[in-house]
């Protein structure tokens, strides 16, 4: 019979609004948690079972029979039987965070399809769907992975009767649906190996579903497994004719014909990391980032440099189609290495060892290719000019938080924080009290705002001041003050003494310093993106929260 689940629900995300919603979990033993996320106790195993059978009917009257027959299946029910159910309804009550309605011979659960994840899932299935079908499938792929991770085993497990049993054979088949979609995703973006797991899967399970076998054939033959995909075809096709009679379709028949060919072993990188679902604003920006082929955007801490960057990246994707590269300058910082490492991603065998050798080798590569690379978190122009491609059909996206540094063949952005609309818009909390506070709190960085969103999920009685404290306590930029020399630092601590506003003259007079040196000191922060400057030095809300918090400790004593 249904019991609660004991075990560890999978990981929910909290900055997508979806998800983190579902309050019931049919896919797999049946569990409910509370608006906390914490997993309920339902009690034995027939007041669960009478709360799983009022989930098959989501926001329906069922006859208190049709509970009772579900609740004492395979039994006679007992004589108390009805004010049996009338308790464990009452149990339920008490511990569930919707509620049940009652009327003469009748119970209904009321649920939104956001919160039983059976419905969510098939909401998600017709979102999944209709990106493919214009063919983004990148905006897909997030969609199907998060279905799919709420599947815990078989749906409305220990259920009985004809319409659990049908529930959860509709269910499955979606299940199977999903996996083939996602599938079919993985090898649109290049991902062949992917997918290959799941479709063995999938064609053990159900092996006449035609379709997975066609993939599955594909999939062996873009990874160069080319015997593998031939003895998938020859399966496939013997599975076809005895269970069914039938020889294969058009389509499996041609990537048989394309595996009998023996395509190229060398399967191209698909490299870039998964894309913000959240993503708002920077219109002008994209449309620079689509047009030019060396671009270099800078930007402070949070500002949204790598979403924007990996966001171009996808759009433009389908231009390269020999490779798209991303390469995190923090983790693998000599270009050397970073070389290296391309060329073998674009199937050069044999690198040479001489960092000058590599970088020809690399641009005379992409003379006949097509490549995306993403460098991210570039310190200055000696990472960079190496891996740059030259006279080549191939473009290069840059992000750096360090703006003191050009490269003349490329076109540069400078990333400002969000306004408020788009900052409320990233927030997704128009109907909040506070969401004036958050935004102003947060000035504008999405690295702020999506945390701050995240936060209020779990502190929903926080208020603006709560958060705006919290906020102001992430330390976005401890990283970037670590790497200053005793001077600058000294510097980035006076402005937390100094108002959000200021000329060289009072800063001067601030630190003790010539008028000289502490231009030459601020205009080292302006290049950090740990001021901005017009007419006048400003600093962010965020930026003079971190340097109010160092302006407490002793000041670094330059000894001459």
């Amino acid at each position: 019979m249904v019991g609660a689940s004991k075990g560890t629900a999978p990981r929910e995300r909290l900055d997508d609004g979806g998800v983190d919603k579902v309050l019931f979990h049919v896919l797999g033993p049946l569990e409910a948690r509370g608006h906390e996320g914490a997993v309920l106790e339902l009690g034995a195993g027939k007041p669960a079972t009478v709360l799983a059978t009022l989930l098959l009917h989501p926001n329906a009257w069922v006859r208190a029979d049709q509970l009772i027959e579900a609740t004492w299946h395979e039994q006679v029910a007992p004589a108390s039987a009805e004010a049996n159910l009338k308790t464990y309804v009452s149990n339920l009550r008490r511990v569930l965070p919707t509620p049940i309605d009652s009327r003469p011979g009748a119970y209904r659960l009321r649920v939104e399809p956001a919160e039983l994840d059976a419905r969510w899932v098939e909401e998600q299935a017709v979102v999944a769907r209709r990106a493919i079908a214009r063919g983004s499938w990148a905006a897909a792929v997030p969609v199907l992975e998060e279905s799919l991770a709420l599947w815990r085993g078989k749906p409305y497990e220990g259920l009985a009767g004809e319409t659990a049993w049908a529930a959860a054979d509709r269910l499955g088949e979606l299940h199977r649906e999903l996996r083939e979609m996602l599938a079919e995703a993985r090898l649109a973006l290049g991902q062949p190996l992917e997918a290959i797991d799941a479709l063995r899967e999938l064609t053990t399970e159900d092996p006449l579903r035609e379709d997975a076998w066609t993939q599955l054939v594909t999939a062996l033959q873009l990874a160069g497994r080319r015997s593998e995909a031939l003895a998938a075809y020859r399966r496939a096709r013997s599975v076809l004719a005895e269970e069914l009679g039938v020889e294969p379709g058009p389509a499996l028949v041609e990537a048989h014909r394309k595996a009998l060919a023996g395509a190229p072993r060398f399967v191209a990188q698909r490299e870039l990391p998964r894309e913000v679902t959240e993503f708002v604003g920077r219109a002008r920006e994209m449309a620079v980032l689509r047009s030019a082929p060396v671009v270099v955007i800078d930007g402070m801490t949070g500002v949204g440099k790598t979403a924007l960057a990996v966001h171009a990246a996808y759009q433009l994707a389908p231009r390269f189609p020999d490779g798209q590269f991303f390469v995190d300058l923090r983790t693998s910082p000599e270009p050397g290495e970073v070389l290296g490492r391309l060329l073998r991603g674009i199937g050069v065998a044999s690198v040479p060892s001489d960092v000058d050798e590599r970088a020809a080798r690399w641009r005379s590569e992409l003379t006949r290719r097509r490549v995306l690379l993403v460098l991210d978190d570039a310190v200055d122009d000696r990472q960079v000019r190496p891996l740059l491609p030259g006279a080549s059909a191939s473009s290069m996206l840059i992000t750096t938080r360090n703006r003191g540094w050009r490269l003349e063949c490329a076109e540069q952005i400078s990333l400002a924080p969000l306004d408020d609309h788009d900052s409320a818009e990233l927030l997704g909390m128009d109907a909040r009290s506070c969401v004036d506070d958050v935004v102003r709190a947060c000035g504008g960085l999405p690295g702020a705002l999506r945390a701050a969103a995240t936060r209020l999920q779990t502190r929903p009685l926080w208020t603006g001041a709560d958060l705006a404290e919290w906020v102001a306590e992430l330390g976005l930029f401890e990283e970037v003050s670590a790497q200053l020399s005793p001077a600058e630092l000294n510097a980035f601590r006076a402005l937390g003494e100094l108002p959000a506003e200021f000329d060289v003259r009072l800063a001067a007079r601030t630190l003790g310093l010539g008028h000289a040196e502490t231009r030459r000191l601020l205009e080292s922060l302006v290049d950090r993106h740990l001021l901005d400057v017009t007419v006048r030095y400003r600093t962010h809300p965020l930026v003079r929260a971190q340097a109010c918090q160092l302006a407490a400790l002793p000041r670094v004593v330059r000894i001459a």
